[in-house]
């Protein structure tokens, strides 16, 4: 569906989803957890192998990958190298560097560093989407923190729920997670827009509950997925705004 068939005019709900959606990676906390293993990263570059690496990873997890199982983030590491972080690592030091990498971005206190960075305009998108009357609901994937990484962001109070896969026992691309968002938000899916990063866990499962759907792609790394796409979230809540003449 392209975008010029999403009735925004017409949302009375916007679903997001929370990771490289609404928090996304810091950065120069992988940078640091890099160089304490002895390995030297640029936050720039990594930055832009992260987005570069989605399309590659989404690639995994059409096949029935979940996006919890313990060894996806060493996955999307190595996607990360194959995108052009850092490709002349040797495949030893490679394998060494992933797996020390990843376990420490896995840690719990690994993880809440790495997901709490804030891009400057979605506080102020859920903010004015919010005031138009839209409901605002995360869907995401998680183990169960999700909730305290957004209220530790300072986003919670500026969403309407948060939907949890690890607490209701269904996660993205199972419409299930879905239903279970309309029915606590008492929304339509026509009516529902989803915003994710993953073109076969966001954007599909969306889609097979009914909603509609928008892939984020920041430097148009996606060249196949027949879907809207958009930088960022900001651009999704002013083309929604616009249509409703706000």
């Amino acid at each position: 569906m392209s975008s010029q068939q999403i009735p925004f005019g017409e949302l009375e709900a916007v679903f997001f989803d929370a990771g490289n959606t609404l928090v996304h990676w810091d950065h120069a906390f992988v940078e640091t957890c890099a160089a304490e293993l002895g390995f030297v990263l640029d936050a720039a570059r990594l930055a832009r192998a992260e987005a570069a690496a989605r399309p590659r990873l989404d690639r995994l997890l059409a096949a029935g990958r979940s996006t919890e199982a313990p060894d996806t983030m060493t996955a999307y590491l190595e996607c990360m190298l194959d995108a052009g972080l850092a490709p002349e690592v040797g495949s030893q030091r490679r394998s060494h560097f992933v797996s020390q990498l990843a376990a420490a971005l896995r840690s719990p206190g690994g993880s809440d560093r790495l997901w709490s960075r804030v891009p400057a305009d979605i506080p102020e998108s859920l903010a004015r989407l919010r005031a138009a009357g839209l409901a605002l609901v995360v869907v995401s994937n998680s183990d169960g923190s999700i909730e305290r990484k957004l209220r530790d962001a300072g986003l919670r109070d500026l969403l309407d729920d948060v939907v949890d896969s690890a607490l209701v026992g269904a996660e993205k691309p199972d419409p299930a997670i879905f239903r279970h968002a309309l029915a606590r938000s008492g929304r339509v899916p026509h009516r529902t827009l989803h915003v994710g990063d993953l073109h076969a866990i966001d954007v599909v499962g969306a889609q097979r509950a009914g909603l509609h759907a928008v892939l984020l792609d920041p430097h148009g790394d996606w060249l196949e997925p027949p879907c809207a796409k958009f930088a960022d979230v900001g651009t999704v809540a002013r083309v929604i705004l616009a249509a409703r003449g706000e």
